[in-house]
């Protein structure tokens, strides 16, 4: 089996490095890009860097690593792909918008996010009905490669984002707001940093391994009087809640804005 790429930046070269020589051999790998150090960098791995996407026809699989502004202009040039299983990472596209561009087409609709740089993406992934078991199965395997992967229906896939594709970069906003308030107070930078780090990643597995509600974990961590309540009072008096709120609502509207273009 093999499978290409149809660019290979940030994203799409970090679910490549995962998945060779792990779920596919070099040799079973063509990608089609058009930045030359890439390009280079891509043919010292073993794998294949194609001149046209006409050069993409043997693959069964073909993975679309293209931003959403790009992508109109492309699948018109992609009818040669008909009946294969085509894999899009393109925030805000939707699946019909694949169907309607090629013929016969079976589609893995996924939304990584950064993490998957390191293999700890989050992230979810919806099928049209013309996909079989082992073309889900093969695409969960690709993306567990990079993280973890939760089947959804497309019509959450706008409403997943704040919390999948975009959360990573809320969180550095939360980590930097906490980091230039500590220097500001006098912390060193790399004591804070050390501090946060670990906090945010035992948090994270706090929340995993227990079946307590967040309120629960949150009130295990303050004492009556106490400090932590007393930094909870400005997230209160300036209802953070609904801030973040409106953040997630901003997040998937534009989702939905840029499927429509």
């Amino acid at each position: 089996m093999k499978i290409g790429f149809i660019g290979c930046g940030k994203m799409g070269g970090s679910i490549l490095n995962r998945i060779i020589n792990k779920t596919f051999l070099p040799s079973d790998i063509l990608v089609y890009e058009l930045n030359n150090d890439i390009k280079n960098a891509i043919a010292e791995k073993g794998v294949k860097v194609v001149d046209s996407l006409k050069d993409l026809s043997s693959a069964d699989i073909v993975l679309l690593a293209i931003k959403p502004q790009d992508f109109n202009s492309l699948l018109s040039n992609l009818s040669h792909l008909s009946g294969k299983l085509i894999i899009t990472i393109a925030a805000g596209v939707k699946i019909s918008t694949i169907e309607n561009a090629i013929d016969g087409v079976r589609v893995a609709r996924v939304m990584p996010n950064t993490a998957a740089l390191i293999g700890e993406a989050s992230s979810v992934i919806c099928f049209n009905d013309k996909a079989t078991a082992s073309d889900k199965k093969i695409a969960i395997d690709i993306m567990n490669a990079i993280g973890k992967v939760v089947e959804i229906t497309e019509d959450l896939m706008d409403e997943v984002i704040p919390i999948g594709g975009s959360f990573t970069a809320f969180q550095y906003y939360f980590y930097k707001g906490f980091l230039e308030s500590s220097i500001k107070r006098g912390v060193d930078k790399g004591v804070a940093k050390k501090l946060l780090v670990q906090s945010m990643i035992g948090s994270a597995k706090m929340i995993e391994n227990s079946d307590r509600e967040i309120d629960e974990l949150i009130s295990d961590v303050c004492s009556k009087g106490g400090t932590t309540l007393a930094g909870l009072k400005a997230f209160e008096e300036d209802n953070l809640l609904s801030t973040i709120d409106k953040c997630a609502v901003y997040c998937a509207e534009r989702s939905k804005e840029l499927g429509k273009n």
